[in-house]
């Protein structure tokens, strides 16, 4: 039985000279700390929002949600080069998007590698991620930030995360992902901030070399799994050992760990003087482990619920689902904002809401013909039936976010909404 404790951490992870991943969590973590004496607060109240349940001797699946609305995050890269080899391209950046929103939502062509024991607790985590289309100021934007340095390397001291410093000052953190790409120093592969980090440094900083799918083929980081990796920690998720000999990840459906795996075990991986007697042993192939990107394949029921936890109401990531990050410029009204290029916005009125919602197309009252459900944040289907054009009662819904899907034929709409 898992039981829940705070440990203080933060994703830092490289390798040493026998190239197997090695963290120095808790140095970094002390040194912000000493920095900001409120974050050890900010944390201690995001976690304890997000307690694990008790489990039995048996692992028991998560909730399994397979229509959970898709939580789509805004990232701005920040690209800081001293050599052109450094200026990673477009198509490069583009490879690493691809290897999160594979690995987030099950879509990684390698999860049919799970063992069979493990594979019912595999998550289709539902988390998109997609570069920004639109800067802080409300401009088009490429949502890649290219700058020229003179410095050979970074340290863990967060540098890179200011102009100041020869850096890259961060987007507002509450509206997009910074992800740091440069030359990290000491064989450090990437490091991450936990939900609650001073917003100036919230984000990923990852090592040129292993962001996206590397033409290195000799490195066993070349698949773009320390990046998944990463923002698995910018999602609240800890190391399956916690960061301490059979410590506790917060989770309840990952076996327990003695400590971590590097390499590429062979199935089962049992640690004899370990903490757990199941002969099925580590489930190294978790992503929060650190085995070789190619035996990295899945994250697990709970640790989806615990990621989606943070953007329910008053949650640590809430003020992503109302980032303007990704809004499309349309070409006759640049204030107008869609769900996508192609595609028409669907809206909710009034937004917040108190007792009943309409729905509305373009500012266009809608019309019947549709059928809507009303998600909560985790997934859970709260309402469902047939829009008739008439106003559709929220007044019975607990207050919190909300997402409406709304069908008719092949068209499917979303938009999120507030219940006050």
């Amino acid at each position: 039985m898992k039981y829940f404790l705070l440990t203080l951490i933060i994703g830092l992870c490289g390798f040493n000279a026998h190239a197997q991943r090695s963290c120095t969590t808790n140095e970094y973590w002390q040194n912000q700390l000493k920095a900001d004496p409120a974050l050890q607060l900010r944390y201690l109240q995001i976690q304890s929002s997000n307690a694990v349940k008790p489990v039995g001797s048996k692992k028991t699946q998560g909730p399994g949600v397979t229509d959970a609305p898709v939580i789509t995050i805004p990232v701005v890269v920040h690209v800081l080069f001293q050599t052109s080899q450094q200026n990673i391209s477009d198509e490069q950046i583009q490879s690493q998007l691809n290897v999160l929103n594979n690995d987030f939502n099950k879509r990684n062509k390698d999860i049919a590698l799970v063992p069979s024991v493990f594979s019912p607790f595999a998550a289709d985590c539902g988390i998109r991620f997609e570069l920004a289309t639109t800067d802080p100021r409300g401009k088009p934007t490429t949502g890649i930030i290219r700058t020229p340095t003179n410095r050979t390397s970074w340290k863990q001291d967060d540098q890179m995360k200011f102009t100041a410093s020869g850096g890259s000052d961060a987007w507002n953190s509450r509206s997009y992902l910074n992800i740091w790409v440069c030359n990290l120093s000491n064989s450090i592969l990437g490091y991450s901030t936990f939900p609650g980090a001073a917003p100036e440094k919230d984000g990923v900083v990852i090592r040129t070399d292993v962001f996206g799918i590397s033409r290195n083929n000799n490195t066993p980081y070349n698949l773009g799994r320390t990046t998944t990796h990463e923002v698995g920690h910018w999602l609240n998720l800890k190391h399956l050992w916690g960061d301490a000999d059979c410590g506790n990840d917060g989770v309840a459906d990952t076996p327990p760990q003695k400590t971590f795996n590097s390499g590429c075990p062979s199935f089962p991986q049992v640690n004899v003087t370990g903490c757990n007697p199941d002969p099925s042993g580590d489930m190294f192939m978790n992503f929060m482990d650190f085995t070789d990107d190619v035996c990295l394949h899945m994250f697990t029921n709970g640790q989806k619920e615990r990621i989606r936890q943070l953007f329910a109401a008053s949650g640590a990531r809430e003020s992503l689902l109302y980032s303007d990050g990704l809004r499309i410029q349309q070409p006759d009204d640049p204030s107008s904002a869609t769900a996508g290029e192609g595609t028409r916005r669907l809206s909710v009125v009034p937004n917040p809401a108190a007792v009943a919602i309409t729905l509305q197309i373009e500012n266009q009252l809608l019309s019947s013909g549709y059928s809507y459900t009303i998600y909560d944040v985790n997934g859970r289907t709260i309402t469902s039936g047939r829009y008739s054009g008439n106003a559709i009662s929220v007044k019975a819904l607990q207050q919190g976010i909300y997402f409406i899907h709304l069908r008719r034929d092949e068209q499917t709409m979303v938009t999120k909404f507030l219940k006050q």
